[in-house]
């Protein structure tokens, strides 16, 4: 095996499905033959023309696929023919930060950028090389669909970890697209319950579908009136901000109950300017905190609890598309009516 075929982003919309060499497997990587990848706002970014980062760019970091090779120190027990998720971005586990155990901030993750040259996590592909600690084996039955979202799974088991919550807490979801519903399911796991703010009709019911007890259309309805009517006056533990920009940040505050805690899980593009009272944080003792990427903890629980079923990702897989379209599946994927589409290959 010295080629694949691999997706270059050359500019907006302007994808290339290129072959390229394979370089040698090194001693401690992996072969893989990509099963699945699915298709994040990141890349979608890319492809609209909105990304901050430099093109060329090779896109793909939602990844599951099937061990081919393994190079002769490879520390994995993994074997060929195993199902696995990849967890593509760099933790070098040597930088300060990695020894801090906040690999997410690895210092060393830079993409693997080389000038003039195509850089990026390159998962739409035929095959991908990657190094041992960043395939985590899964067990059998393999839904690489599914193995695709331990991703997006593993960023929200850190959002929904970082507040001091008590079973039977109520918290708030701000924006329910496929990241708010996927705080919608693992919150229930931690014994929360879950209100939804939430301006489309059809995401509304779905996240009441998934397990939300009640949700509200925040540019028609009284926000603060719907949480006071939803927990005795008191307020929501926690805002978990999804989507919504600065004008859905700025009315979470106020939601929150004395001690409560606003986490910022989704970015803000475009940014902007937050007002916040001052006061409002110190008399109420409220925390606001952010959550960004995975750590290897993290991977390894999301890859846990989607070969145990303990996350249903049906909800979330919108549509499957065959490579090479992948021209197809980024036009289907930055449509406002789908959660996440899956190339496969």
């Amino acid at each position: 095996m010295t080629k694949t075929r691999t997706t270059i982003f050359n500019g907006p919309k302007q994808l290339e499905v290129r072959e390229v060499e394979l370089p040698a497997l090194g001693e401690r990587q992996v072969l893989v033959k990509v099963k699945a990848c699915a298709l994040c706002t990141w890349e979608q970014r890319f492809y609209k023309g909105s990304a901050s980062e430099d093109y060329p760019f090779r896109g793909g970091h939602e990844v599951s696929g099937e061990v081919v090779a393994l190079g002769s120190r490879a520390k994995t027990d993994a074997r060929p023919g195993d199902g696995a998720s990849l967890a593509i971005m760099t933790r070098c586990g040597a930088c300060d930060n990695c020894r801090r155990g906040m690999d997410n901030f690895c210092e060393n993750d830079d993409g693997g950028k080389i000038p003039g040259l195509p850089w990026g996590p390159g998962g739409l592909s035929d095959y991908v090389i990657v190094e041992d600690y960043q395939l985590y084996k899964a067990a059998p039955p393999y839904d690489y669909a599914a193995l695709a979202l331990a991703e997006p799974v593993a960023c929200v088991l850190r959002s929904v970890e970082a507040p001091a919550l008590e079973k039977g807490d109520a918290v708030l979801v701000q924006g329910v697209g496929m990241m708010g519903l996927l705080h919608v399911q693992l919150l229930q796991l931690r014994g929360v319950r879950v209100l939804v703010s939430e301006p489309d009709a059809a995401r509304r019911q779905k996240a009441l579908e998934e397990g939300a007890i009640a949700a509200y259309n925040p540019m028609e309805e009284d926000g603060k009136q719907f949480v006071q009517d939803h927990t005795g006056g008191r307020g929501v533990k926690a805002v978990f901000f999804t989507a919504g920009g600065v004008p859905a940040i700025e009315a979470g505050i106020p939601l929150l109950a004395k001690r409560g805690w606003l986490c910022l899980y989704g970015s803000i593009h475009p940014k902007g300017p937050l007002t916040v009272d001052p006061n409002l944080i110190h008399y109420n003792e409220l925390v606001i905190t952010g959550t960004f990427s995975h750590t290897k903890s993290s991977f390894r629980q999301a890859v846990a609890l989607l070969a145990q079923g303990q996350v249903n990702t049906a909800p979330f897989i919108s549509e499957r598309v065959a490579f090479p379209k992948v021209d197809y599946a980024f036009e289907r994927a930055i449509s406002p009516d789908t959660y996440r589409v899956v190339v496969e290959f």
